[in-house]
Protein backbone atom coordinates (compact mmCIF):
# COMPACT_ATOMS: atom_id res chain seq x y z
CA UNK A 1 0.00 0.00 0.00
CA UNK A 2 2.75 2.52 0.95
CA UNK A 3 3.99 2.76 -2.48
CA UNK A 4 6.43 5.43 -1.74
CA UNK A 5 3.74 7.05 0.14
CA UNK A 6 5.85 8.59 2.57
CA UNK A 7 8.55 9.76 0.39
CA UNK A 8 5.25 11.64 -1.73
CA UNK A 9 4.47 13.50 1.26
CA UNK A 10 8.63 14.20 2.14
CA UNK A 11 8.11 18.06 2.02
CA UNK A 12 5.06 17.79 4.58
CA UNK A 13 7.16 15.61 6.73
CA UNK A 14 9.61 18.15 6.91
CA UNK A 15 8.00 20.71 7.92
CA UNK A 16 5.92 18.94 10.76
CA UNK A 17 9.83 18.29 11.63
CA UNK A 18 10.21 21.77 12.33
CA UNK A 19 8.33 22.46 15.30
CA UNK A 20 9.93 22.63 18.97
CA UNK A 21 11.92 20.10 20.31
CA UNK A 22 10.16 17.79 23.02
CA UNK A 23 11.72 17.77 26.40
CA UNK A 24 10.64 15.77 30.00
CA UNK A 25 7.70 16.22 31.44
CA UNK A 26 6.81 17.05 35.19
CA UNK A 27 2.73 16.79 34.64
CA UNK A 28 0.01 16.28 32.72
CA UNK A 29 -0.40 20.11 31.54
CA UNK A 30 2.75 20.23 30.88
CA UNK A 31 2.48 16.81 28.57
CA UNK A 32 0.00 18.80 26.83
CA UNK A 33 1.54 22.04 26.51
CA UNK A 34 4.20 19.68 24.02
CA UNK A 35 1.53 17.94 22.13
CA UNK A 36 -0.54 20.28 21.19
CA UNK A 37 1.58 22.31 19.45
CA UNK A 38 2.89 19.65 17.25
CA UNK A 39 -0.92 18.71 16.21
CA UNK A 40 -1.79 22.16 16.25
CA UNK A 41 1.28 22.42 13.37
CA UNK A 42 -0.03 18.79 11.90
CA UNK A 43 -3.47 20.01 11.32
CA UNK A 44 -2.10 23.60 9.29
CA UNK A 45 -0.60 21.22 7.25
CA UNK A 46 -3.67 19.21 6.29
CA UNK A 47 -5.87 22.74 6.25
CA UNK A 48 -2.90 23.68 3.43
CA UNK A 49 -3.17 20.36 1.81
CA UNK A 50 -6.64 20.35 1.46
CA UNK A 51 -6.81 23.38 0.42
CA UNK A 52 -4.34 23.11 -2.33
CA UNK A 53 -5.84 19.87 -3.55
CA UNK A 54 -9.07 21.97 -4.27
CA UNK A 55 -7.15 24.85 -5.88
CA UNK A 56 -5.44 22.29 -8.54
CA UNK A 57 -9.21 20.41 -8.83
CA UNK A 58 -10.69 23.79 -9.73
CA UNK A 59 -8.37 24.49 -12.00
CA UNK A 60 -8.45 21.17 -13.97
CA UNK A 61 -11.76 21.85 -14.29
CA UNK A 62 -11.85 24.86 -15.91
CA UNK A 63 -9.75 23.74 -18.35
CA UNK A 64 -11.85 22.22 -21.41
CA UNK A 65 -9.46 19.69 -23.63
CA UNK A 66 -8.94 20.64 -27.60
CA UNK A 67 -8.62 16.96 -28.07
CA UNK A 68 -8.03 13.43 -27.37
CA UNK A 69 -4.36 13.51 -26.36
CA UNK A 70 -5.13 16.45 -24.28
CA UNK A 71 -8.01 14.91 -22.42
CA UNK A 72 -6.16 12.04 -21.74
CA UNK A 73 -3.49 14.13 -20.01
CA UNK A 74 -5.82 15.99 -18.00
CA UNK A 75 -7.62 12.38 -17.05
CA UNK A 76 -4.49 11.41 -15.63
CA UNK A 77 -3.92 14.51 -13.67
CA UNK A 78 -6.80 13.94 -12.14
CA UNK A 79 -5.77 10.30 -11.25
CA UNK A 80 -2.44 11.64 -9.85
CA UNK A 81 -4.18 14.50 -8.25
CA UNK A 82 -6.55 11.51 -6.14
CA UNK A 83 -3.80 9.24 -5.70
CA UNK A 84 -1.17 11.22 -4.36
CA UNK A 85 -3.71 12.53 -1.54
CA UNK A 86 -4.50 10.05 0.88
CA UNK A 87 -0.40 9.65 1.16
CA UNK A 88 0.18 13.32 1.54
CA UNK A 89 -1.81 12.60 4.72
CA UNK A 90 -0.12 9.81 5.67
CA UNK A 91 3.13 11.48 5.81
CA UNK A 92 1.90 14.02 8.31
CA UNK A 93 0.44 12.05 10.51
CA UNK A 94 3.27 9.46 10.52
CA UNK A 95 5.65 12.68 11.71
CA UNK A 96 3.51 13.70 13.70
CA UNK A 97 2.83 10.45 15.57
CA UNK A 98 7.24 10.07 16.21
CA UNK A 99 7.23 13.42 17.72
CA UNK A 100 4.81 12.46 20.20
CA UNK A 101 6.40 9.44 20.93
CA UNK A 102 9.47 12.06 21.76
CA UNK A 103 7.48 13.19 24.70
CA UNK A 104 8.52 11.67 28.06
CA UNK A 105 5.42 11.04 29.29
CA UNK A 106 4.37 12.99 32.37
CA UNK A 107 4.96 10.87 36.32
CA UNK A 108 1.42 8.72 36.67
CA UNK A 109 0.46 9.05 33.22
CA UNK A 110 3.17 6.55 31.77
CA UNK A 111 0.34 4.02 30.47
CA UNK A 112 -1.92 6.18 29.76
CA UNK A 113 0.39 7.93 26.97
CA UNK A 114 2.12 3.92 26.01
CA UNK A 115 -2.06 3.07 25.30
CA UNK A 116 -2.45 6.45 23.12
CA UNK A 117 0.18 5.66 21.35
CA UNK A 118 -0.04 2.52 20.48
CA UNK A 119 -3.53 2.89 19.21
CA UNK A 120 -2.27 6.11 16.85
CA UNK A 121 0.04 3.39 15.57
CA UNK A 122 -2.63 1.57 14.83
CA UNK A 123 -4.58 3.88 13.15
CA UNK A 124 -1.60 4.26 11.10
CA UNK A 125 -1.35 0.90 10.29
CA UNK A 126 -5.36 0.43 9.55
CA UNK A 127 -4.85 3.29 7.19
CA UNK A 128 -1.53 1.79 5.46
CA UNK A 129 -3.68 -1.53 5.06
CA UNK A 130 -6.64 0.14 3.66
CA UNK A 131 -5.03 2.03 0.93
CA UNK A 132 -3.17 -0.94 -0.27
CA UNK A 133 -6.32 -2.61 -0.76
CA UNK A 134 -7.80 0.08 -2.48
CA UNK A 135 -4.45 -0.13 -4.67
CA UNK A 136 -5.23 -3.99 -5.68
CA UNK A 137 -8.70 -3.18 -6.33
CA UNK A 138 -8.06 -0.25 -8.24
CA UNK A 139 -5.07 -2.38 -10.16
CA UNK A 140 -8.11 -4.75 -11.07
CA UNK A 141 -5.85 -7.67 -9.71
CA UNK A 142 -3.73 -7.48 -13.26
CA UNK A 143 -3.95 -7.32 -16.85
CA UNK A 144 -5.24 -10.21 -18.69
CA UNK A 145 -4.52 -10.95 -22.10
CA UNK A 146 -6.76 -13.90 -23.10
CA UNK A 147 -10.06 -14.76 -21.85
CA UNK A 148 -9.67 -16.13 -18.63
CA UNK A 149 -10.87 -19.42 -17.74
CA UNK A 150 -13.65 -20.00 -15.19
CA UNK A 151 -11.22 -21.09 -12.62
CA UNK A 152 -9.73 -17.93 -13.05
CA UNK A 153 -12.54 -16.01 -12.87
CA UNK A 154 -13.54 -17.70 -9.60
CA UNK A 155 -9.81 -17.09 -8.10
CA UNK A 156 -10.55 -13.24 -8.76
CA UNK A 157 -13.80 -13.41 -7.55
CA UNK A 158 -12.71 -14.92 -4.09
CA UNK A 159 -9.56 -12.17 -3.83
CA UNK A 160 -12.01 -9.38 -4.50
CA UNK A 161 -14.56 -10.95 -1.72
CA UNK A 162 -11.98 -11.59 0.72
CA UNK A 163 -10.03 -7.59 0.35
CA UNK A 164 -13.84 -6.29 0.82
CA UNK A 165 -14.18 -8.60 3.41
CA UNK A 166 -10.90 -7.29 5.30
CA UNK A 167 -11.59 -3.73 4.15
CA UNK A 168 -14.93 -3.64 6.14
CA UNK A 169 -12.72 -5.49 9.25
CA UNK A 170 -10.54 -2.21 9.24
CA UNK A 171 -13.23 0.72 8.76
CA UNK A 172 -14.98 -1.24 11.76
CA UNK A 173 -11.70 -1.55 14.03
CA UNK A 174 -10.98 2.51 12.51
CA UNK A 175 -13.85 3.60 14.10
CA UNK A 176 -13.11 1.87 18.08
CA UNK A 177 -9.40 2.84 17.46
CA UNK A 178 -10.94 6.32 16.73
CA UNK A 179 -13.20 6.37 20.18
CA UNK A 180 -10.06 5.14 22.18
CA UNK A 181 -7.35 8.29 20.49
CA UNK A 182 -10.57 10.78 21.49
CA UNK A 183 -10.76 9.27 24.89
CA UNK A 184 -7.41 8.78 26.18
CA UNK A 185 -6.32 12.07 24.31
CA UNK A 186 -8.52 13.81 26.37
CA UNK A 187 -7.33 12.24 29.48
CA UNK A 188 -3.86 13.67 28.61
CA UNK A 189 -5.48 17.39 27.49
CA UNK A 190 -3.96 16.64 24.03
CA UNK A 191 -7.10 18.58 22.51
CA UNK A 192 -5.37 19.42 19.01
CA UNK A 193 -4.19 16.30 18.57
CA UNK A 194 -7.82 14.21 19.11
CA UNK A 195 -10.38 17.42 18.22
CA UNK A 196 -8.73 18.96 15.14
CA UNK A 197 -8.06 22.44 14.50
CA UNK A 198 -9.82 23.61 16.98
CA UNK A 199 -8.63 21.95 20.11
CA UNK A 200 -11.47 21.98 21.36
CA UNK A 201 -13.13 19.56 23.83
CA UNK A 202 -16.58 19.15 25.00
CA UNK A 203 -16.72 19.55 29.22
CA UNK A 204 -18.05 16.11 29.79
CA UNK A 205 -15.01 14.35 27.84
CA UNK A 206 -12.24 16.97 29.33
CA UNK A 207 -12.57 16.52 32.75
CA UNK A 208 -13.62 12.88 32.67
CA UNK A 209 -10.64 11.89 34.79
CA UNK A 210 -11.59 14.03 36.92
CA UNK A 211 -8.74 16.83 36.85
Amino acid sequence: MLRGGIAIGGSLVVLAFAASPAFATTDRVDYSDQANPICASSNAQYEQLYESFEQELKRLESVHPKNRKQARRFSKRFGKLYDELPFKILAIYQAELDQLKSIAPPPGYEETVASWLANRQQILTLYQQYLQIEQEEDNGFGTLHKRPSRKAIKRRQKRRDNLERLSDQIEEQFVTDSKIDLELGAKLGAAYCVTGATGSLAVSISESDGD
